[in-house]
């Protein structure tokens, strides 16, 4: 690890030892394998551009040490109980969301948080905008393509 201190290298390897029985050397190794990258979500920085702070997974009821991973894919670990049909599950759900099947196309709204004053506004722009330009309009703002797959 760049920048440690030995000092705080030693720490680390002493936390590493105690909490999940490997060292920083075997921590160090794989943490090059994965390329410095979680090994879920493959990324390297948060969204400010910082470098991830990775942590080691394990299994809660077996105590397999799995892999590094960031936070936000260590909590969505812990949220799916660490059942990979669950995650599977997810995967199938975001691939093929249910209304798309049921409708075969993408129904839409505003994006972002429930709740939240920024989309409050954007939802009564795009409620105004519907109901103010007849059906073809609405089928236009429910249907509109996705950049996305």
């Amino acid at each position: 690890m760049r920048g440690m201190t030995s000092k705080a290298r030693r720490a680390k390897d002493l936390r590493l030892q105690r909490e999940f029985h490997i060292t920083l050397e075997q921590f160090d190794k794989v943490l090059e394998a994965q390329g410095g990258a979680c090994a879920i979500c493959k990324n390297t920085h948060n969204k400010k551009g910082e470098p991830f702070k990775l942590a080691v997974d394990h299994d809660h009821t077996t105590g397999e040490v799995r892999g590094l991973v960031c936070y936000l894919c260590n909590k969505s670990l812990a949220i799916l109980l660490d059942d990979y049909k669950r995650a599977y599950g997810a995967y199938l759900y975001l691939k093929t969301p249910p209304f798309e099947k049921v409708f075969g196309h993408k129904i839409y709204t505003v994006p972002g948080r429930i709740g939240t004053k920024v989309r409050k506004k954007k939802l009564a722009v795009f409620n105004a905008a519907r109901e103010g330009n007849g059906s073809t309009q609405k089928k236009k703002l429910q249907t509109r393509k996705s950049s996305k797959k």
